[in-house]
């Protein structure tokens, strides 16, 4: 039997951190969104919604939408909060116009080199899909872990950022949320 993989997991703006989960369904290898699936498995108070843009299309992308976590008296809080919020539900979901909000994710593994705890980016050209990008995955560009490298946990972060985006990719996007709630997928 494997040991389970051990992830920090935070979403920016929701209250929503949980250090050091065990989980016993997915490696290193597994992709972002399975990483994802076994932690909503693992606490129901958090959830989410993707969408595929281009669905069908060689350059198809899934891509989160929508995330909710249920803040509760036994929520951990995430470690630069000031002050304990009200429990109760949160969401957050994107938003279109000229300058948009979008879900991107943010990978790392913290660890020790020689004695001394460092946490070290997972990097990836541009933002790909969380759906097939494996939780462990270095462009090749920047290198591997160095030897000494003692990994601990991964952590997984997502944020909901303001970016610039065309009417046509705007167009893109409502038709995919549009084609989710059709197929219920949503």
């Amino acid at each position: 039997m494997t040991s389970p993989l051990q992830v920090s997991f935070r979403v920016v703006g929701l209250y929503c951190y949980m250090e050091n989960l065990q989980l016993t369904d997915v490696t290193e290898n597994s992709t972002v969104k399975e990483v994802m699936d076994s932690i909503q498995r693992k606490n129901p108070a958090f959830s989410y919604k993707s969408m595929i843009l281009r669905k069908g299309q060689p350059d198809e992308k899934e891509i989160v939408d929508e995330i909710t976590y249920d803040f509760s008296a036994s929520s951990q809080l995430p470690y630069n909060t000031s002050g304990r919020p009200d429990d109760g539900v949160r969401d957050l979901t994107g938003s279109l116009s000229s300058t948009s909000l979008v879900w991107q994710y943010y990978r790392s593994a913290t660890g020790s080199v020689n004695g001394a705890v460092c946490e070290l980016k997972l990097f990836s050209q541009g933002q790909p899909s969380f759906a097939n990008t494996p939780l462990n995955m270095n462009d090749p560009f920047f290198g591997r872990f160095p030897d000494s490298f003692q990994l601990s946990t991964y952590n997984l972060t997502w944020r909901l950022v303001q970016i610039q985006m065309t009417p046509e990719k705007q167009a893109e996007f409502m038709q995919a949320k549009a084609e989710a709630i059709a197929s219920g997928s949503y």
